[in-house]
């Protein structure tokens, strides 16, 4: 009887248990049904975030490209204007114009950048990454272009460093490491007044088959955070003061953002900071080194029989110091080095050098007044500025130095103005050249068959009157599809392709001329398409080298100086080859 009475309790208890695992079951599957749900909703969040994101880099380019391609006409026809004969009062409306239209032209760059920066900040998941052939240093360099303004309104300096053993072209995404880079070096200048933010690239490992481990430090001399504000820094959720004094970080997004895209790439971030010590931002990534060279200087940094020359750098931070010797030992110059203006007259006193490299602000005696004394002891050794950006000084010492460069200076810029004041050593020191110092001789002097693809008339106007005024008969077509006509039928040493044009962009014009051409012209983008990435875009295409709308008169003569003497020395060399 117990028995029966046992198994009956142990049936209900079963029934029961049995309903229960069925409520159970019920209450699980609307909880996986609200799962799913949500999970829905935030792939279609990911897909809106990642159209959104797609639409404003679009939106960007575009207005920035609409901007710069009428301020290269006002720019252009203003510097014609100059070069004619004026009365003084016309000869300072001209001025003023020119003047005038590169102060609009910084504050579009600094509503540009800015907007960079908010949409850098989209999540880090809302995209697939995106694996191209691209160059570390640009990289590097566009991100620090961005913030040079900013960093020099609070008295810092932006600096890089790559060491020699990591493979300067890469496979990996360009723009999702840029957006890291653009956290940090943007929080970075933040935080960091009279100070330096630093960028360093290390090789940490290599494996088979091309396979790299890159790791990016991110090194500024601002507040820092007490110990224990670290660990809030990845989390969305926490405000995090990030210094003593008002200023915050905010929600950490960015910083979020950064983690989770250096994650997508293989590696990790951490941080390492003290109050008053600074900051150290580290991350890692896996990408493959490349062998396809699209870099416009990885085959042309050679000083072309300048090489052993003696160059003295005059900089009071240590860190610029070191990199600007560490480049002109790869360039095969001599360097010497100098800290402080004193310093730098005692070398002078006691050894020959063939050009001077001078920062501009130096305690005691600044790169102003270093050069007004080189100008009275020494007035034949060319001297070069190292300007900080905004900074308008030098303007009231014309003629003083040979060239000016704003920091942080482009690499490829630095070597392209040294060695053209080695080619140019005796000539009179003047920071600017004007169109009418320029003569006919220049295309003597650098012969080049120029065609010309640029669609504005205001634009093919200006080209063709400034080409005119230094010696060269160029042709101008109107699109790509009329570039492959003209190159199909007649060769051309050198083509200025504008990238956005009717029927065949300037792009898809390149990628075909280097299929199809037995002879390949040299060709330079010249483009109102500046933003994040663009100038990559470009090399990729095929193109040998990148200028900007609207152009600079001293940097498109540096252009073709440049590239005709490449052209020169290389129909040199496949002369005394036999092959021509």
């Amino acid at each position: 009887m117990l028995v029966i009475v046992a198994f009956r309790i142990i049936q209900v208890s079963m029934s029961g248990i049995k309903m229960r695992n069925q409520e159970l079951m019920s209450e699980v599957g609307k909880l996986n049904n609200q799962l799913d749900l949500l999970s829905e909703r935030e792939s279609k969040a990911i897909r809106e975030a990642d159209i959104a994101y797609k639409a404003k880099g679009k939106l960007l380019s575009l207005m920035s490209h609409e901007i710069r391609t009428p301020m290269n006409g006002v720019i252009g026809m203003a510097t014609l204007l100059s070069a004619t004969e004026l009365t003084a009062e016309q000869h300072e409306y001209a001025t003023n114009i020119l003047d005038c239209s590169k102060i609009l032209l910084t504050n579009i760059n600094e509503i540009l950048v800015s907007d960079m920066l908010d949409f850098s900040k989209i999540d880090a998941e809302s995209a697939e990454l995106d694996k191209k052939n691209f160059d570390v240093r640009n990289c590097i360099e566009e991100v620090l272009d961005m913030f040079g303004g900013r960093a020099a309104d609070e008295g810092s300096e932006l600096n890089y460093q790559i060491d020699p053993e990591v493979p300067l072209q890469i496979i990996g995404d360009y723009k999702r490491l840029q957006q890291i880079l653009i956290n940090l070096v943007e929080n970075a200048v933040k935080f960091t007044q009279n100070g330096e933010v630093f960028i360093k690239v290390t090789l940490v490992s290599e494996a088979e088959e091309g396979k790299v481990m890159l790791g990016f430090k991110v090194q500024d001399t601002g507040s820092g955070m007490p110990a224990e504000k670290l660990q809030q820094l990845f989390n969305p959720a926490l405000p995090v003061d990030y210094s003593t004094k008002t200023k915050e970080i905010g929600k950490g997004f960015g910083l979020l953002i950064c983690k989770r895209l250096a994650e997508r790439m293989g590696g990790q971030i951490s941080v390492e900071s003290a109050v008053n010590k600074g900051s150290v931002f580290s991350f890692n990534i896996i990408t493959q080194s490349s062998p396809q060279v699209t870099s416009d200087f990885a085959n042309n940094n050679i000083m072309m029989g300048f090489e052993g020359r003696q160059v003295l750098v005059v900089d009071d931070n240590m860190n610029s110091g070191k990199i600007l010797n560490y480049r002109m030992e790869q360039w095969k110059l001599l360097p010497v080095i100098a800290n402080s203006g004193k310093q730098a007259l005692e070398i002078l006193s006691q050894v020959s050098v063939d050009l001077v490299i001078v920062d501009l602000l130096m305690p005691e005696m600044d790169g102003i007044q270093l050069c007004q004394t080189i100008r009275l002891l020494y007035p034949k050794t060319p001297v070069i500025l190292l300007n900080q950006a905004h900074d308008e000084r030098y303007k009231e010492h014309a003629g003083m130095f040979n060239a000016v460069l704003d920091k942080p200076v482009r690499y490829q810029k630095l070597f392209d103005t040294i060695l053209a004041e080695f080619r140019h050593t005796g000539e009179a020191a003047g920071n600017k050249v004007t169109l009418n110092q320029v003569s006919d001789n220049f295309s003597k002097q650098y012969p080049l068959r120029i065609l010309v693809a640029e669609d504005n008339p205001v634009n093919q106007k200006w080209i063709k009157k400034i080409l005119n005024k230094i010696g060269y008969e160029c042709e101008i077509v109107e699109n790509g599809k009329v570039v492959l006509e003209r190159v199909s039928h007649d060769h051309f040493d050198l083509i200025l392709m504008d990238v956005q044009m009717p029927e065949m962009d300037g792009m898809e014009a390149t990628r075909m001329i280097r299929v199809c051409l037995e002879t390949q012209p040299v060709i330079i983008a010249m483009t109102a398409n500046v933003m994040q990435g663009d100038r990559e875009e470009c090399m990729q295409s095929g193109m040998n080298d990148y200028i900007s709308k609207p152009v600079e008169l001293n940097e498109l003569l540096g252009m073709l100086e440049k590239w005709a003497l490449s052209i020169k020395d290389k129909k040199e060399r496949l002369k005394n080859a036999g092959m021509v």
